[in-house]
């Protein structure tokens, strides 16, 4: 199935950038379960192409919809942020699920990108949908009524270790009707409250899930590497990981999350040395509607 032909890098924007992590590789193809159907992603010639799921969404879930380019030009004003989109042509931030992202990020806290991919795939494999598919194996996450279901024990066995208590009443209030599609509709400041009322969900990880699962484009999770650059190339000095978010927010506006991953990926691989480009001083401005 022909998806579209727009500039993507299915290897960094999939699996390199850190902003999901269960997808697998199988030769040039890239497998993963999305909304419950597994699918096969190809580049080849003339375009990218999936063998499952449905066209609309994987353009959707790719962000192929989106005008990157116009993204670097918004940012003109910023060297260093259009610099790094620029430097990554074929990245894209991704419109997952709402829940795969809430479970991927909450197995996140305090971890590597290796181990979490570890940690989520011992939690699909143990307990998600399996599926046969002719280029392998794939596996999804369980649903929120299936973990819902399982025991701190069981799920401290696989090596989640603290957040398997947050995993359980986290999938409970899920399944009991948290309104987690209905974040994608709230304003930021609303869902990121909403959010953090769920069991192991703080700022960082609140607002990683409304990024890359609830389509929130200002949303800026701060971590080390973030706090790090915004600091160095942007010259905020605000106090604290929610006063940086809230300062960067303010500073680059509707789009502030899009520029942080393609910033995050620059500074986290060395594409640009977090000593190397001068604090842009920029003044703040109001947040721009996203």
């Amino acid at each position: 199935m022909f998806i579209g032909n727009e500039t993507i890098d299915l290897r960094l924007t999939l699996v390199d950038s850190a902003q999901c992590f269960r997808w697998t590789q199988s030769g040039e193809r890239f497998g993963a379960v999305i909304d419950g159907e597994p699918v096969w992603l190809e580049k080849s010639g003339n375009g990218l192409h999936a063998e499952g799921g449905d066209a609309a969404r994987l353009r959707d879930y790719l962000d192929l919809n989106r005008d990157y380019g116009a993204l670097a030009g918004e940012f003109a004003s910023i060297p260093v942020i259009r610099r790094a989109v620029e430097m990554y042509p074929g990245l894209r931030v991704l419109n997952q699920n709402p829940w795969d992202a809430l479970v991927s990020f909450i197995l996140s806290a305090n971890n590597h990108v290796g181990r979490i991919r570890k940690l989520c795939d011992a939690l699909a494999w143990h307990c998600g949908d399996v599926f046969e598919t002719r280029w392998g194996t794939l596996c999804g996450f369980p649903a929120p009524e299936r973990l819902a279901q399982c025991e701190e024990p069981e799920l401290r066995a696989l090596g989640v270790g603290y957040r398997a208590p947050y995993l359980i009443r986290t999938a409970r209030a899920v399944a009991d009707g948290f309104p987690l599609d209905a974040l994608c509709e709230m304003d930021y400041a609303q869902a990121h409250a909403k959010l953090t009322e769920l069991a192991g969900v703080g700022d960082k990880v609140a607002d990683c899930v409304l990024l890359f699962g609830c389509r929130h484009a200002s949303a800026f999770p701060v971590d080390t590497w973030v706090e790090k650059l915004v600091r160095s190339w942007l010259g905020i000095d605000a106090k604290g990981s929610k006063g940086l978010m809230n300062a960067a927010r303010s500073l680059l506006g509707a789009h502030a999350g899009l520029a942080q991953q393609f910033l995050f990926h620059a500074a986290r691989t060395g594409g640009i040395a977090l000593e190397e480009a001068e604090p842009e001083r920029v003044p703040l401005r109001k947040m721009a509607s996203e």
